[in-house]
């Protein structure tokens, strides 16, 4: 347990020294370069966020498409035996 302890500090001590990609002074001197990488980003995340929105309505709707077949197969099952009484 104190491995593991260790190990999430030095993670975190990692985590905090990280520097930015672009400072100030690049924003500054070149502003369209910056508009455009914050765009990229901005596009990148739509992206993402739309890919995973679309996996689970993906995964929604087949369960629904599971539930009406079931359901399909018992109406059917029960009309058939209702053709079946009424030809008797």
């Amino acid at each position: 347990m104190g491995s593991l302890r260790y190990s999430c500090r030095v993670y975190y001590k990692n985590v905090f020294q990280l520097k930015s990609i672009v400072n100030f002074k690049d924003f500054a001197s070149n502003p369209i370069a910056g508009v455009l990488l914050l765009s990229l980003i901005a596009i990148g995340y739509l992206y993402v966020d739309n890919k995973t929105t679309l996996t689970n309505q993906i995964q929604v709707l087949q369960d629904e498409v599971i539930t009406l077949r079931n359901d399909y197969k018992i109406l059917n099952n029960k009309f058939i035996e209702t053709l079946k009484t009424i030809n008797e």
